[in-house]
Order: C-alpha cells, then structure tokens, then sequence
C-alpha cells in the first residue's frame, strides 16, 4: 500500500525513484483565476472551452499543480516552462526545460489527479474513478485479451469491478509510457488473486508496472522505462 506523503519542501532529488504526486482537483480554497493567469495561451484556451466551469477549474487546477511541481524539479518559474508534443503528441518538456532529462506523465479522473514524474526514463501514470454503474465486462470483452477475460469473469462478482480498473488502468500506463496512446496495442496485464483481493502485474520487456493506490474509490497504476524503481508518493499543496 503506498504512503501519501506531505508535499516536501525543497522537492527532494529524484536520484533513480520515480515520485509521484496527488491533486485534489475540487479543492474549493484554490485560487483558480490567479492560476489561469500563469498557465500557458494554449492551456488557457483548453480550459475556457469547457462546457462546464467544475470541469474548467479541475483542468485550471491539474495543469497549474504539473507547472508547479515541475518547475521544483528543473529549478524554473513555473509560468515560464514550455511544452512540446513528442510522437503521438505525448507531452513533454521543450528545451532549455528538459536538459537534466526530466519525464513526466499527467492523468486525472473525476476529483483526483495523479503527476508522475522520472529522471532519464518515459514514465506513464493513470487513475479511474471506479464508477458503480459503468458496464466494465462489455469493455472487457472487447479491449482485454481473452485470458484476461476469462480471469475476469472466474473472479468473486465483489471482486470484478475492481479487478477491471486495476488492469485497465494498467493497460492505460503502459501506453502512455510508451507515448503510443491509443494508437498503441493493449499490453497484456495478468491479474492475480490474493488474500487481500486482486492484483495486475505484467512481464513486459524493458517496462515495470506498479499499482498505486491513490484514495476510496479510485484505482491508478505506473509504469516506469527499464526496471522496477523505488516509488515516493506525495499530495501536492499549491505553493504560490
């Protein structure tokens, strides 16, 4: 079970871990305008078009919180970093931002976002909101390979719900590491009864996946480039 952690400050050194970091994205003290006014022309078009202002501000909040946490790690203002698409328009940092070879991955879902962040390795990161009337075993059965789905289906009717978010979310990491998206095929992720209820784990050459357990109701996975890595977990704090 990982340990969530309080923001540090300074941000320690990532060395050879991965960190990652926790955003409540409806946090109702976040000054959102004040925010808005630091995120890039591109990311303050992204967020006005927004049907809904709770989406806008989650979108407001999940971006301030990488510009801020980043820039800890590269020693920058955060309202200066610069951003580029890499292939499969993967984000990443635009030079001089990514001379010490910082990689990072961003995903969010519902209340909740998750920002991992690696030294010299692609790193990708997703959490779901396990939603209690979502129809999980038709996805399945069209994205899951067929022993997945079998797994699936034997497992407790308790336990499958959330079997399918940790091997979804698993499935997600991967591409996004890879920087394929959805481009990319479905790597194949195992899942794995045990005492405590279910786990995913995959044999992936040169990748490692970890589960992550970011709070109640949400399921999150990353998968780091080459092999397993140690992995800090902190909640992020707005700073500035």
């Amino acid at each position: 079970m990982n340990r969530w952690l309080p923001a540090p400050d300074p941000i320690p050194p990532l060395g050879a871990a991965a960190h990652v970091w926790s955003v409540e994205l409806d946090n109702s003290n976040f000054n959102t305008s004040l925010w808005h006014r630091r995120l890039s022309p591109e990311e303050q078009g992204r967020a006005v078009r927004f049907k809904f202002a709770r989406d806008q501000r989650r979108y407001v909040i999940a971006h301030a919180a990488l510009r801020d946490i980043l820039a800890g790690y590269a020693n920058a203002d955060p309202a200066s970093l610069q951003f580029t698409d890499g292939p499969n328009g993967k984000p990443k940092l635009a030079p001089p931002f990514d001379a010490n070879g910082l990689k990072f991955n961003l995903s969010h879902s519902y209340e909740r976002a998750l920002i991992a962040v690696n030294q010299g390795h692609e790193v990708g990161v997703d959490i779901e909101f396990a939603k209690a009337d979502f129809e999980f075993l038709d996805v399945a059965s069209h994205f899951f390979t067929k022993p997945e789905v079998t797994a699936l289906r034997t497992l407790p009717p308790a336990l499958q719900r959330q079997a399918f978010y940790k091997c979804w979310t698993g499935k997600e990491a991967f591409l996004k590491a890879k920087g394929t998206g959805l481009s990319g095929e479905l790597d194949e992720v195992e899942i794995v009864l045990v005492e405590e209820g279910v786990q995913i784990k995959a044999v992936v050459a040169g990748w490692s996946l970890a589960e992550l357990a970011p709070c109640d109701g949400y399921e999150a996975a990353l998968v780091t480039e080459g092999k397993p890595l140690d992995v800090y977990c902190y909640r992020w704090k707005a700073a500035w």
